[in-house]
């Protein structure tokens, strides 16, 4: 597991805890619950929050309290072949 701050650019992991009270409420308000597939769009390091897609829905996210939702990194493998 790891935390959704740590996940790079266009990669997807399941939300597996939220550990932050204020941003549960928030997140539940807004329909991401734990086990929602999540995507990352952008995630620089040099920038104080993150982007990411839950659905069809955008959201943007402090790192620091990116860094409190435990994620389960998912890869996919593609075979054109």
């Amino acid at each position: 597991m790891r935390p959704l701050s740590d996940l790079l650019r266009g990669e997807f992991g399941y939300i597996v805890d939220l550990t932050d009270k204020d941003l549960i409420s928030q997140l539940f308000e807004a329909g991401c619950f734990p086990g929602d597939l999540i995507r990352v769009i952008d995630n620089d390091p040099e920038r104080n929050f993150m982007t990411f897609r839950l659905r069809r829905q955008v959201f943007h996210l402090d790192r620091a309290k990116a860094s409190t939702v435990l994620t389960n990194p998912v890869s996919y493998y593609f075979c054109l072949n």
